[in-house]
């Protein structure tokens, strides 16, 4: 047993000293110079974005992979040819050397790691993360404590036991991710993002940390040449979808999409808003005018408020857009939930003849929010139940608290919709209502946006024939919303 273990180590030797050649090396000072400009560039153009800061940050650490092989393999034998080594560069080279390999042994996991954390589309609601990034930093600090053996450039038995459950956590919710994202769209670029960096990160996992640690040989990187020819693959392919020229070309280029959407949907959003309003001032001012001779002060009152209500909506919509060039800006305050579904179903009512209305209200507190853009996300879902039932129907209107949680269930038994309609349901522009020309396709994807500004998610459960559900869930963040 122990001699076919030793053949099959020196058949690996050979085949490691097989690709030691200047080629590997070489390939390495590209990738230095690649990432090394990725990650600055990514740093300079977007900084306070924390999925770009940490994507920087593993290009960084990746980068200093190629700096140690090129010190050791490129740069020192340089020098000793020219002569101009000394002892003190040689000590300092060392230094380098050393230095560059561990930032990148212990670095490449961890950015990995809190990149697909903070990646995450739940991430917005994950108020641990703040201090957790702290705490997945100790493995690494520990790890210094640790002494490698004579030929190891760190501790293996010690990192293997973190590093793994890193990589393979990230690589986890990189798929989980994508599984999860609703967005079309964005489900196209959460996939090119796990094909480019899983793979790779898998691949490191063995040739950085579980074969030099079973094997004793710390020479596999140099199968990462591979690994980032894959990667830098995948890159080009989906630079013909989505940019040219290399990553950053392609961000930039996400950007400006995005820039331009926010152009269109932004007018969309207000003509939205205003289709919204326009209408209950259309329905409360049909119905004082028809019923002006007999009814009551308070009920007409009460209508007139209805009036003033949309109108001063409009004018708060039109405040907040910003001009539409910029992005939705919230302007946050004390929300009691409870009276913002009152007034939206107030507001609705002389839609609701045909439907039957439960109240669930179990919330007096308040949340801490934006009024009109919680408003504007209420009255879209509640529209949107009230029109998928034509012939009438049932609406529960739902508000519960848990101890970190506060949900709005809103559920109808309208005509629901198909699992292909509801993959879609988030997507801008999309519409199931393309009879109707003030429809805009907007309102679900204007509606996803503005929650998860709010730190909230708002997930769709439907079926054809028995109706839709739409739950919005908001952390319980006690002391910053109670009134």
């Amino acid at each position: 047993m122990g001699s076919s273990f030793s053949a099959r180590a020196g058949a690996v030797e050979k085949r490691l000293y097989a690709i030691t050649r200047t080629d590997v090396p070489i390939f390495m000072l590209f990738v230095l110079i690649g990432l090394w400009t990725i990650g600055l560039l990514l740093v300079v153009t977007d900084p306070r974005r924390s999925t770009t800061r940490w994507i920087a940050s593993i290009a960084f650490t990746g980068g200093f992979g190629g700096l140690s092989a090129v010190i050791n393999e490129q740069l020192g034998p340089y020098l000793t040819r020219q002569g101009w080594m000394t002892a003190s560069l040689s000590q300092f080279m060392g230094y380098m050397e050393r230095f560059s390999s561990i930032i990148c042994y212990y670095g490449l996991p961890y950015t990995f790691l809190m990149f697909t954390i903070v990646y995450h589309p739940n991430s917005g609601g994950w108020l641990w993360k703040r201090w957790l990034s702290w705490v997945l930093l100790l493995p690494a600090l520990i790890s210094f404590t640790f002494e490698p053996l004579p030929s190891d450039p760190i501790p293996y038995q010690f990192v293997m036991c973190w590093t793994v459950p890193y990589i393979i956590t990230g690589i986890l919710l990189l798929i989980h991710a994508t599984a999860k994202e609703l967005n079309s769209y964005l489900r196209k670029l959460r996939m090119l993002t796990t094909l480019a960096a899983a793979p790779t990160m898998f691949g490191a996992l063995f040739t950085l940390y579980i074969l030099p640690t079973l094997y004793g040989n710390n020479q596999w990187w140099r199968y990462n040449a591979w690994l980032i020819g894959f990667t830098l693959a995948v890159i080009f392919f989906s630079s013909f979808r989505y940019g040219f020229m290399g990553l950053q070309i392609s961000i930039r280029n996400h950007q400006l999409d995005y820039t331009l959407r926010a152009i269109t949907s932004g007018t969309s959003i207000l003509n939205h808003a205003i289709k919204n309003d326009v209408g209950k001032i259309r329905l409360f001012g049909e119905k004082i005018k028809s019923e002006s001779a007999q009814s009551d002060p308070g009920q007409l009152e009460n209508d007139v408020d209805v009036i003033l209500n949309a109108s001063q909506h409009i004018y708060d919509m039109i405040y907040r857009i910003q001009g539409q060039t910029q992005d939705v800006a919230l302007h946050e305050e004390p929300v009691r939930l409870a009276e913002l579904l009152e007034r939206c179903l107030t507001a609705l009512e002389p839609s609701l003849h045909r439907i039957e209305v439960l109240r669930e209200l179990r919330y007096e507190g308040a949340l801490w929010g934006d009024p009109a853009q919680l408003d504007e996300v209420m009255t879209n879902v509640l529209m949107n139940a009230v029109e998928a039932m034509p012939q009438g129907g049932k609406l529960l209107v739902k508000l519960t608290e848990t101890k970190r949680n506060l949900t709005v269930e809103i559920r109808d038994t309208g005509i629901g919709m198909d699992k292909s309609q509801l993959r879609q349901a988030f997507d801008p522009f999309y519409t199931t209502k393309g009879g109707k020309k003030l429809n805009f396709g907007l309102g679900l994807s204007y509606c996803h946006s503005i929650i998860h500004k709010h730190k909230g998610t708002m997930s769709i459960h439907s079926k054809p024939g028995v109706g839709t559900a739409v739950f919005i869930i908001f952390p319980n963040r006690k002391g910053g919303g109670r009134g």
